[in-house]
């Protein structure tokens, strides 16, 4: 069965974002006045996507993203205003769709596999590796296999490591100093978010709300505008 198949089968409901663009625009203008600042003269949101741009978007990738961040971009905005610093913003570049963060990095989400949880990432760097003809031979604390995929694939290995690490999931937000939020795009725990802090090989941990239940893209947006609302006040 194909990813797109296996993706068509989650059942989608409707989530309601109104008034989450305007509370967002409107908590950004309140802190911008506490700190004395003069309105900005940029746009809070990257424009929505329009339906036949998400078509688009899903058609290049071989997958329906979860609803929750389909109507975000539909509703609120590509881009913009969310937890940590900002979500990255998904747009077209020279004719391709990817979410651009880092100062111009364009994420291309690879749908070709689900997204592998932290506890199965040994196995899956193994897997590939032997795939390749080749027996794995150094295993660090964090489980890493960096070296071997280097001398399987030599210069394009880093790549190879970091874009299988990655596969299934969309980097959703750049929470600064090299840490990251992601979005599973492909997968049992399709529509949960991870969390990713620096490091050269990190964990990725989900993200729970205050009782340790793991959080979906509304939910976990709505908490942080409630709490930067609460800030605010």
């Amino acid at each position: 069965m194909s990813v797109l198949a296996v993706d068509r089968r989650a059942v989608n409901t409707h989530v309601d974002w109104s008034g989450v663009r305007e509370r967002v625009i409107a908590v950004e203008e309140a802190e911008r006045r506490a700190r004395g600042y003069e309105p900005s003269g940029y746009p809070t949101f990257e424009p929505v996507l329009t339906p036949a741009e998400i078509a688009e978007v899903e058609a290049q990738l071989g997958v329906t993203l979860p609803d929750e961040y389909r109507t975000f971009l539909a509703e609120v905005g590509a881009g913009g205003p969310g937890p940590a610093l900002h979500l990255t913003s998904l747009c077209r570049i020279d004719g391709t769709w990817g979410w651009l963060w880092d100062g111009g990095y364009h994420w291309l989400l690879d749908s070709s596999a689900p997204f592998v949880e932290t506890e199965d990432w040994a196995d899956q760097q193994i897997a590939t590796l032997r795939a390749a003809g080749y027996e794995p031979t150094t295993r660090d604390e964090d489980d890493d296999y960096l070296d071997d995929y280097r001398n399987v694939f030599g210069d394009a290995g880093d790549e190879a490591w970091y874009l299988e690490r990655g596969r299934g999931a969309i980097l959703i937000s750049d929470n600064g100093c090299g840490m990251t939020g992601w979005l599973i795009i492909v997968g049992p725990h399709r529509g949960e978010l991870r969390d990713r802090d620096c490091a050269t090989n990190p964990p990725f941990e989900p993200y729970v709300d205050s009782k340790a239940n793991r959080h979906t893209f509304h939910t976990w947006y709505l908490e942080w505008l409630e709490q930067r609302e609460n800030a605010a006040r």
